[in-house]
C-alpha cells in the first residue's frame, strides 16, 4: 500500500513512527514536500540520506520550498515505474514534478514545488531557489501525461494545494503561479482519486478528496465504511 506523509523538514526521528516500522517491500512512503534531507551536501547529510535509503520500502518525495533544488538536480534522473526521478540512494527517490508513475496498481501524479511566501527574506541559491515555481511552458507536457493516462490519476502528491484548498485552509487568496493555474485546470478538466499535500504543518481532510499532512502518515486507500 502507498503512504503518505507531509513536511519533514530533516528530521530524522520521523522515520520512527508506529505505522512505518510495519511497512515492507510491498509499500511506499511519499513525502509531500520540504523532504529536507539534501540541504547542505555534508557527509553527516550524505550518511542520513544512506541510512533512509535502507529502509525496506521505496521512499519517494516531492520538493517543496525548503528543498535545495541545485542539490537535488544534480543527482542522476532515471526512470522509474512510468515516471523519471532523481535516484538519490537505495530506496531513496524524487519524484520529478509532472511525472506520472505506477506504484502498487496505482497512479500517483507528482506536483512538487511552491512558492515561498517569505522570498523576500531569503537569498537565492542559499536558502530559496527560483526553480521552486515551473514555468508555463513545461504545463502542456503535464497535460499530455494526464490525456495519455487515461484523463486522470488514482492520487496527487504536491506540497501547495490548488488556490480554493489553500484559501479553505488560510483564509487568504494566494498568488496565482504556473502551479496553482495547473492545479486549478487539473480539479476541473481530469479525474483523480484522492489529493495528499503538504506546506501548511497541519493534519486535517478538506471535504470531499483532499488531506493535508504534517506528520500523520496515512494511506492512500481509505478504510470502506462497514454496513450496519
Amino acid at each position: 500500500m502507498i503512504y503518505f506523509t507531509g513536511d519533514m523538514h530533516g528530521d530524522k526521528s520521523r522515520f520512527g513512527a508506529w505505522k512505518l516500522r510495519w511497512l515492507g517491500e510491498k509499500d511506499a512512503l511519499v513525502v509531500c514536500g520540504d523532504f529536507g534531507f539534501l540541504w547542505n551536501g555534508s557527509p553527516e547529510e550524505t550518511e542520513t540520506l544512506r541510512w533512509i535509503g535502507k529502509r525496506r520500502y521505496p521512499v519517494l518525495f516531492v520538493e517543496g520550498t525548503h528543498d535545495n533544488l541545485d542539490l537535488l538536480d544534480s543527482y542522476p534522473v532515471e526512470e522509474w515505474n512510468g515516471g523519471l526521478t532523481h535516484r538519490i540512494t537505495g530506496n531513496l527517490r524524487h519524484l520529478i514534478r509532472g511525472q506520472i508513475f505506477s506504484i502498487q496498481g496505482k497512479t500517483l501524479l507528482a506536483l512538487g514545488g511552491g512558492e515561498s511566501r517569505d522570498a523576500a527574506f531569503r537569498k537565492a541559491g542559499e536558502n530559496w531557489w527560483p526553480q521552486e515555481l515551473p514555468a508555463y511552458e513545461e504545463l502542456p507536457d503535464w497535460t499530455r501525461r494526464l490525456e495519455e493516462a487515461g484523463g486522470g490519476v488514482d492520487y496527487v502528491a504536491s506540497h501547495q494545494a490548488p488556490t480554493n484548498v489553500d484559501s479553505c485552509i488560510t483564509g487568504t487568496v494566494c498568488e496565482v503561479t504556473a502551479l496553482t493555474a495547473f492545479m486549478d485546470r487539473l480539479q476541473q478538466k481530469f479525474r483523480f482519486g484522492r489529493w495528499f499535500f503538504g506546506s501548511y504543518h497541519q493534519n486535517r481532510i478538506v471535504p470531499p478528496k483532499y488531506c493535508c499532512l504534517f506528520d500523520k502518515v496515512v494511506p492512500g486507500e481509505q478504510k470502506k465504511k462497514r454496513r450496519r
